[in-house]
């Protein structure tokens, strides 16, 4: 049977660039309504290492769900405050029943909501443990909607500075750990490749794009000529949402997908991290916004953080610095600042989000992010109450703008949460005994 014998009650859709849906109105004959789907969501995983000190990271004693300001370290997110979703009294505990020290547990199951496998990298306590043995909530994603774009995920880090497990965020398969790019030319490269920029990429997707919608307009004209005048209207109608929607995806498409200049070869070096993380996030702005992946890490160092940040003239070993108790105020004090620090480079991320229009809402509205770390608190190594934040928009699938505290969930149910707004099809993310269903109170 050819398209054109087939029964015109069947609904039409057209898949285009970007995820960009097209459908034909619902018309008396029973046609499928006029529908715009949403924008793609996009999926980001930012962790910076060692965990909080609680005091500067919560909103204040007696805040409440809707009532609360952000703690002093998310205070840069402020403007941001209605797409943040500041959680507390989420524990992570599947890790716990595999070995390795906090360190190594957090990197190996904070994504994956597994624990270790046996093996011979040694901890920070002398402790001896293998690879994470779980699948991460990103390549779960990935796996679902990273078909849509060249490049199912991006995984980029600044000052990794290792190769074990320590090192490593993310996971394609148990003991499959993912080695972030840590060099921006080298992004660059993985994103464009050696001689294709940004506007290549570009010129296909508006090719892309205009043919979807010439599709639209050639079946337009086809259901017109049998439909009657009340379905006429509708289908007029429909084809001035179209050509609003065709201007919309050519202005936004040049505006948010321009060519970035090829980073030069950069020094990986802990005085030049400012400049690192910059350059990433720049890259990863402009991998969203071309569509060359959906789903997006961005690992600031690693569960061994033992750099210095000379930029901020704060000289101390990190990892040593996250160790100071309540009663050393001044090193908590100096930890505080570079927390503030990573808060500031997200949000400018944000805003960078935020700057590109996407529909009638923006690039950040369709997207969900996730703040992480590998403990809760440096001081005492603890995986309960992991500070876990969510930004983004998250295609109105979150309820946004709030501080919620739960009573000791487990971190596996977030990620499942996750996973349910990304529509994949699984009940369980990683440790089946701590994963009894998603957190349907961040859910919209």
């Amino acid at each position: 049977m050819s398209r054109r014998d087939r029964a015109p009650t069947r609904r039409t859709v057209l898949q285009g660039a970007m995820g960009t849906l097209v459908a034909l109105p619902l018309l008396q004959g029973g046609r499928a309504r006029a529908q715009q789907a949403p924008w793609p969501l996009r999926f980001v995983v930012f962790f910076t290492p060692n965990g909080v000190n609680p005091e500067s990271w919560y909103p204040p004693e007696g805040s409440t769900e809707r009532d609360w300001v952000p703690g002093r370290v998310l205070r840069p997110l402020a403007p941001f405050k209605d797409r943040l979703t500041v959680t507390r009294g989420i524990d992570m505990r599947s890790p716990e029943r595999g070995p390795g020290e906090p360190h190594q547990k957090g990197m190996g199951g904070v994504l994956s909501g597994s624990h270790l496998q046996e093996g011979d990298f040694v901890g920070g306590d002398g402790t001896l443990a293998g690879w994470g043995d779980g699948v991460t909530i990103d390549q779960i994603i990935a796996g679902h909607i990273g078909r849509d774009t060249r490049l199912a995920s991006l995984e980029l880090g600044v000052r990794v500075t290792g190769s074990e497990v320590r090192h490593r965020l993310n996971y394609s398969a148990p003991a499959n750990p993912l080695q972030p790019i840590e060099q921006p030319g080298a992004a660059f490269a993985r994103l464009f490749g050696a001689t294709t920029g940004a506007q290549e990429t570009l010129r296909r997707l508006q090719l892309r794009r205009r043919s979807v919608l010439d599709a639209v307009y050639k079946q337009f004209a086809e259901i017109r000529r049998g439909a009657a005048a009340a379905d006429r209207l509708k289908l007029d109608a429909h084809a001035a949402m179209v050509r609003d929607l065709e201007r919309r995806l050519r202005i936004e498409t040049a505006a948010a997908c321009e060519r970035p200049d090829v980073p030069p070869v950069e020094p990986l070096t802990e005085a030049n991290m400012a400049h690192l993380v910059r350059s990433q996030m720049q890259l990863a702005v402009t991998a969203l916004a071309c569509d060359q992946t959906r789903v997006l890490t961005l690992q600031m160092s690693s569960g061994a953080n033992n750099i210095r940040f000379p930029f901020l003239n704060s000289d101390p070993d990190d990892h040593t610095l996250s160790h100071a108790g309540p009663s050393d105020g001044a090193s908590r004090e100096e930890w505080v600042r570079r927390k503030v620090w990573y808060s500031e480079q997200l949000a400018w991320f944000l805003g960078q989000l935020d700057g590109i229009e996407e529909g009638d809402g923006t690039l950040l509205d369709h997207t969900v992010l996730l703040w992480v770390s590998d403990v809760a608190q440096g001081a005492t190594h603890s995986h309960d109450d992991m500070p876990f934040v969510l930004a983004g928009g998250a295609g109105g699938r979150l309820s946004m703008g709030r501080y919620v505290q739960f009573a000791h969930a487990w971190h596996n149910e977030l990620l499942l949460t996750l996973a349910k707004v990304f529509d994949v099809p699984v009940e369980v993310v990683g440790d089946a005994d701590y994963c009894q269903g998603p957190l349907e109170t961040l859910l919209a």
